[in-house]
């Protein structure tokens, strides 16, 4: 049975307190001391594939407001605006289940939203990842929940496959471009159906977003491949013009995300979005 092989146990890191669970063959950390926050992801015995902000925030990607990207995975919900970036400074809460865990953070004020994280570990060796996203406040929002996978430098490779729709008339393929994006970028390149980022330490903006049927992401980084997966699910529902997968470049680490369709959620409702993570050694 997969519960007598998971491990999970907390232990007292340079980032604070970390719980670590492990099923032998894959390792998440998730931070307690701020977040929600997964900031270990890996192959047992390898490296750290996800992004650590350094203490001394000199990579600028912090606000005045005291927000951290911190590194790894964390929860957001559409639309971006500054309330995106409420300092998750607090502890967390997390209780264990059978096959992993779940977080708790406090309700965000200023978003009036309450965020929990699943995470499940399966028998094939994919960790079933669960972002919840409550409407604590007195009105019924639009929103989606958005999961953001930050991690070191690596190659990026998606594929654009168009959605099931009639050709005449009716776009099946959505591109969304961000700020000053080039989408002739040199850390970019494209073939019919695919999209490959390669990271390079250079300044200049990116972030594209997409819809892909494909419902997936690889990332590679020295001997290890971390394939994402999410939902294809209502398409021209989701967020950003359409975007059920996004990307962005920056100078020392890159983005993976990808979202779920918009929702009209009510007091004390929620909008889930689950996404499937599988590290291996190649």
């Amino acid at each position: 049975m997969l519960s007598d092989n998971l491990k999970i146990e907390e232990k007292t890191t340079d980032r604070g307190r970390v719980l670590f669970i492990t099923d032998g063959a894959t390792q998440v950390g998730c931070a307690l001391d701020f977040g929600i926050r997964v900031i270990h992801l890996s192959a047992c015995g390898m490296e750290n594939i996800f992004y650590e902000q350094p203490d001394d925030l000199s990579d600028g990607i912090a606000t005045d407001n005291g927000w951290r990207v911190y590194g790894g995975h964390r929860i957001w919900n559409t639309p971006e605006n500054d309330l995106n970036y409420y300092p998750d400074n607090d502890a967390v809460t997390y209780e264990k289940t059978d096959d992993g865990v779940i977080i708790y953070q406090k309700p965000d004020p200023l978003k009036q939203v309450k965020k929990s994280l699943t995470i499940s570990f399966s028998d094939d060796g994919r960790i079933k990842v669960i972002n919840s996203v409550m409407n604590t406040g007195v009105h019924t929002v639009e929103t989606a929940a958005w999961g953001v996978n930050t991690l070191k430098p690596g190659r990026v490779d998606v594929d654009f496959i168009p959605a099931d729709v009639a050709s005449g008339g009716y776009p099946s393929r959505n591109i969304s471009l961000w700020g000053t994006t080039n989408i002739a970028d040199e850390r970019i390149s494209w073939s019919e159906r695919h999209l490959t980022a390669t990271h390079k330490p250079i300044d200049d903006y990116f972030k594209i977003g997409m819809y892909t049927k494909s419902g997936k992401a690889v990332y590679e980084r020295d001997g290890q491949k971390f394939t994402m997966e999410f939902g294809t699910e209502g398409y021209g529902m989701y967020p950003d013009g359409g975007c059920n997968f996004e990307l962005w470049l920056h100078k020392l680490c890159l983005e993976m995300e990808s979202l779920s369709i918009l929702m009209k959620i009510s007091t004390g409702e929620s909008v889930t979005h689950t996404e499937y993570w599988k590290v291996e050694k190649i």
